[in-house]
């Protein structure tokens, strides 16, 4: 519904100076752990580090006549702060692991004969899950450079998310944007997979919908916070909502020039990342 500045205040506000990272399109965003720096990786095959106190970019990785298309940051239980890696898959098949102290690549290996699309750490930051767009996902182990398993039950489809829960060995892959809801690990969120502009909701424990919300356009992206039962969908209109799951109610947000294709909280919930092709847009929670 719409804002009128007297009895409801926006989900939203943006800085002061709203910030705007100009790079190439950008097809991911990662927060480490400590939510200190974000990483991005972008179509020319880059992968750039920011402060986000700053919103200064402090170290880039080059790939060159590669595009970078999926990122993932190595989780807290990895280890010490200077074992921290990102994960980066590419248009050729090829995951690249770097190291953020050491401004190095560690390593790089070609588990995919076709694009990746979706990379993520396994919760002790041992093992890599990666897919591409053949609907193949590779299990790696990183300390040793090794496949050690091939997923084939996707094929024919791309895959676009992997996610894994906190309890160690139980991965669970997911169909186009759909999302564990934080407040409720037993609760799937979906969008984009039937004729319908709704957000569903998919109960585990009934095995049921639960839940449905309905959308003025169909979504293109989506994130949910790890805070407040706040969901961020982003729009090909140029568009962004805010739906407070609690409350039943939604905020629209204009300002990008493009479609939002990506949202993303970060882990205090206390900043909101969209991006719209090259820019990105921080809001305030």
């Amino acid at each position: 519904g719409g804002w009128d500045g007297k009895d409801l205040c926006p989900f939203l506000w943006p800085r002061a100076m709203r910030a705007q990272l100009w790079v190439p399109q950008v097809n991911e965003v990662v927060f480490s752990p400590s939510e200190s720096h974000c990483a991005t990786c972008g179509e020319d095959g880059s992968v750039r580090v920011w402060s986000l106190a700053s919103l200064e970019l402090v170290i880039q990785f080059q790939v060159l006549n590669q595009s970078c298309l999926c990122l993932a940051w190595s989780p807290p239980s990895c280890g010490r702060p200077e074992q921290q890696r990102l994960a980066a898959g590419y248009g050729d098949g090829t995951l690249r692991l770097f190291s953020v102290s050491r401004t190095a690549l560690e390593l790089k290996m070609r588990p995919h004969p076709s694009a990746l699309t979706a990379v993520a750490f396994s919760t002790d930051g041992q093992t890599v899950l990666s897919g591409d767009k053949d609907g193949l996902v590779a299990v790696s182990r990183p300390c040793t450079g090794m496949t050690f398993r091939v997923l084939s039950d996707h094929r024919g489809a791309p895959i676009s998310t992997i996610q894994v829960t906190r309890k160690e060995t139980q991965g669970h892959l997911l169909p186009a944007l759909a999302a564990f809801c934080p407040w409720d690990r037993l609760l799937l969120v979906h969008v984009g997979l039937g004729v319908h502009k709704e957000v569903i909701v998919y109960s585990l424990r009934q095995k049921q919908v639960v839940e449905r919300i309905s959308l003025p356009f169909f979504a293109i992206s989506l994130s949910l916070s790890p805070g407040a039962h706040l969901m961020a969908i982003g729009f090909a209109e140029c568009m962004l909502r805010l739906v407070d799951c609690a409350l039943g109610t939604a905020q629209d947000f204009a300002g990008h020039g493009d479609a939002v294709h990506l949202c993303r909280f970060t882990p205090s919930a206390r900043l909101l990342f969209t991006v719209a092709h090259n820019e990105i847009l921080v809001w305030e929670v």
